[in-house]
């Protein structure tokens, strides 16, 4: 089965630093491929395949698209994978939301996981550079604009990632 998920991280991570990551989670004798930003996708995609897309918002300068194929990393890999990082390096992390894991609505697209200074919140992306540009309409006609808040923490939320 594969899976597909990505975070969103506080700071930005190199090839290696990330594929280095990756070694300390999944078990020895699998092929991990990393690639820079724009990288084609590669022929042999290995047992677990990720790739670094920068972001336009300087709070959330980097996310990680990572598509899993032979490695179980357990039910949520996404968190796994985002504990993992927070811990090691004092990060903070943005994942998508399992409806099965906290009460919101699927359909929200700013809704995340947010997982700050060691501890799980539901949060709110709206209106930041992260989910933008946003197009608004006034008397003047239709303007785009970037976005311009912060990643909002709406309440701890308790995540079992086992």
């Amino acid at each position: 089965m594969t899976i597909m998920f990505s975070i969103t991280l506080s700071r930005a991570f190199t090839v290696a630093e990330v594929a280095a990551i990756f070694m300390e989670l999944i078990p020895p004798g699998l092929q991990l491929v990393v690639q820079p930003p724009g990288a084609d996708v590669p022929d042999n995609i290995g047992s677990l395949w990720a790739s670094l897309e920068p972001t336009d918002d300087p709070a959330w300068p980097l996310g990680l698209v990572v598509h899993v194929y032979e490695c179980d990393l357990g039910p949520y890999p996404d968190l796994r994978l985002a504990e993992h990082i927070a811990e090691r390096f004092d990060v903070d992390v943005l994942c998508g939301v399992d409806p099965s894991l906290v009460d919101v609505d699927p359909q929200d697209p700013y809704c995340r996981l947010a997982l700050v200074g060691g501890r799980w919140y539901l949060a709110s992306a709206a209106y930041t550079r992260l989910m933008g540009p946003y197009v608004t309409g006034g008397a003047d006609g239709f303007r785009e604009e970037l976005g311009n808040e912060a990643v909002k923490l709406l309440r701890p939320v308790v995540v079992d990632t086992r």
